[in-house]
């Protein structure tokens, strides 16, 4: 009964949650803003995925929505900035935001792909930027947390994102590189999210909390198995595995965004 309670949370609190425009709080902020640094890198392994697997409605679906959710966010957390340092780097933002739109309605090609990867990740250092600027401002622990678990579900795109551009043969000598390195990541961000969630009083007698940190685990289990830059996994496969935890990610985010709200 438990289970079936906490999955019926999440699920409408992803929904609730999702649907409110306006930026409420500090922990409201973080998540969004965690939230665009996903986007950029689920935007681009979409738009790589649309190329080597074209008129794939699905795909196409998701990159329309993915855009017009960064359209959206990226408006509300300038209109919400907390100061003026941070409007001004939303701002610089919103300029790679569009150069990236430019490369993404051009027709697909590897070297638009690699452009897309490059802006994929300069945008993420932008936003990375960003998010330390709001964490430096308070010590409250929901905010530290709600951005541990929103990495997570980011590096996870990320991870996938390289993976389909190596299938690809986009060309990019980096891409090993960041491939090893987010895995490496995502992993620190499991075992940091695992020892929070058995040792923090306020996490460890939550059952919906520990029940997603586990799935969460598992999942990295079948994506450290099954997603190596040398493994034959289809991209429509290993975007369906790597989905799995990344929607963990995001529904253990939103528990824990209510708890603390």
């Amino acid at each position: 009964m438990k289970l079936k309670k906490y999955f019926l949370i999440a699920i409408l609190t992803l929904i609730g949650f999702n649907s409110q425009a306006q930026i409420k709080n500090m922990d409201d902020f973080i998540v969004k803003t965690e939230e665009l640094r996903m986007l950029t890198q689920r935007v681009a392994k979409n738009y790589i995925m649309n190329g080597i697997l074209p008129n794939n409605p699905k795909i196409v679906k998701q990159l329309k929505e993915d855009s017009d959710t960064f359209n959206e966010t990226l408006v509300n957390l300038t209109d919400s900035a907390l100061n003026e340092e941070i409007e001004i780097e939303l701002q610089k933002l919103n300029l790679s935001w569009m150069l990236l739109n430019r490369i993404l309605q051009k027709k697909y090609d590897t070297n638009a792909a690699a452009k897309v990867v490059k802006y994929a990740d300069k945008m993420s250092k932008e936003i990375e930027i960003i998010a330390d600027m709001v964490n430096n401002q308070t010590k409250l622990k929901s905010v530290k947390l709600l951005r541990l678990s929103s990495n997570g579900r980011m590096l996870s795109q990320k991870l996938l994102l390289y993976y389909i551009a190596a299938k690809a043969k986009v060309r990019d000598a980096n891409i090993p590189v960041e491939f090893k390195k987010t895995k490496e990541d995502l992993y620190e961000v499991i075992k940091v999210l695992t020892n929070q969630s058995e040792n923090d009083p306020d996490l460890k007698t939550d059952s919906g909390i520990l029940m997603y940190v586990d799935m969460i685990k598992d999942g990295y289990d079948k994506v450290r198995k099954n997603i190596t830059l040398d493994s034959k996994v289809h991209p429509k496969t290993a975007n369906m595995i790597v989905n799995q935890m990344t929607d963990n990610f995001e529904l253990l985010t939103e528990i824990l965004y209510e708890k603390f709200n």
